[in-house]
């Protein structure tokens, strides 16, 4: 039931993630210069690519779902539950039930962060990558060209990719501040749903009628409030982990050459003439050409304070809220069934208890 929800909530937010990591890939990386400028809302997605680019990616975090909700919520009860080892808690005043402090949830939920992102950051590796080639797809263009953008886009293509080229460790590209954003958010995440759930006053496992609606409430908000906790991490994550030169389809134009080096540059323009024969099949196509010599002046990322500088001298401050509404909007309905099913599943087991 819990994986069928999440399942439910990763379809209904998904036009909205696929818009979000578009709006925080653009930047001077080069991956601006593959994504259409008039590609920055989901009617003009679809005009555009049609109805499927709105569920692009969404096959790695619908794998990933199971594995990702198992380790969170066994992670955060488990250090609750050696937190109240180490500190027993009070008993609550209104129902008798004992409740822990408000920075034992914070704790768990800031170690349960840690231990997803073994699953988290490859899902989202791919997910971004799927979403942000399949943003290169021209409606100008020849048949054969957008199909292969469609072939290339697909989540298990971009898995098989990254393990061909990089290894099993290309999947963790990234890793660092996906454990950065994950930590503090699930740690706020938890924080906030356990203290709207007392400011409501919903008592422990109560489920139905008025407290449907409550909880619904409060794990909206505290989706909302997490994402928006650590937004700019998610920003410089998407920006690493779709650095052109880690998806492209062109194989040249993974070259990163300086602009300065005429030589070097003329051998890779003749190169790439020498390869028209890939534009008929469709697999360099007239986006990425163009492209190409830009991609050429930007060198990739070397790390998060690298990401973070080169964005906001090129963008400002603005650049790390790029696509902060259709995230925080996505939040609330996904994290409202998530945190709701998560209280009917700790019910029944409380039950046959």
């Amino acid at each position: 039931m819990g994986y069928i929800s999440g399942v439910a909530g990763l379809i209904i937010g998904s036009p909205l993630d696929v818009l979000k990591v578009r709006l925080q890939a653009q930047g001077d990386s080069g991956v601006s210069r593959s994504i259409h400028s008039n590609k920055n809302s989901l009617t003009t997605m679809v005009q555009n690519e049609g109805i499927r680019s709105l569920f692009k990616g969404i096959t790695s975090p619908i794998v990933g779902l199971a594995g990702l909700n198992s380790i969170l919520f066994a992670s955060y009860s488990a250090s609750m539950r050696l937190l109240e080892t180490l500190s027993p808690t009070p008993t609550s005043p209104s129902y008798g039930d004992t409740y822990q402090p408000l920075s034992h949830v914070f704790a768990a939920g800031f170690v349960a962060g840690v231990a997803c992102f073994l699953v988290s950051t490859p899902t989202e590796l791919v997910k971004c990558r799927a979403q942000v080639i399949a943003s290169r797809l021209d409606p100008n263009s020849s048949a054969a060209a957008q199909k292969a953008i469609l072939s290339e886009s697909g989540s298990w293509r971009v898995a098989k990719d990254v393990v061909r080229r990089f290894g099993l460790k290309g999947l963790y590209q990234g890793g660092w501040v996906t454990i950065l954003r994950d930590a503090p958010g699930y740690g706020v995440y938890f924080l906030s749903y356990e203290g709207l759930k007392r400011v409501l006053d919903i008592p422990p496992g109560e489920t139905g009628g008025i407290n449907t609606w409550k909880l619904l409430f409060a794990g909206g908000l505290a989706g909302t409030l997490s994402w928006a906790s650590i937004y700019p991490l998610d920003v410089i994550k998407t920006r690493l982990q779709t650095q052109p030169h880690l998806i492209t389809t062109d194989p040249y134009s993974t070259r990163i050459l300086p602009i300065s080096s005429p030589t070097r540059v003329a051998t890779a323009a003749t190169s790439l003439l020498s390869k028209s024969h890939e534009t008929q099949r469709g697999l360099v196509h007239q986006t990425s050409r163009q492209g190409h010599s830009q991609v050429l002046s930007a060198s990739p990322y070397k790390g998060m304070v690298d990401c973070a500088i080169r964005s906001y001298r090129s963008e400002g401050m603005g650049v790390f809220m790029k696509g902060a509404t259709p995230a925080l909007l996505r939040a609330f309905p996904v994290n409202a069934v998530t945190f709701f099913v998560y209280e009917l599943v700790m019910a029944e087991l409380q039950k046959l208890e």
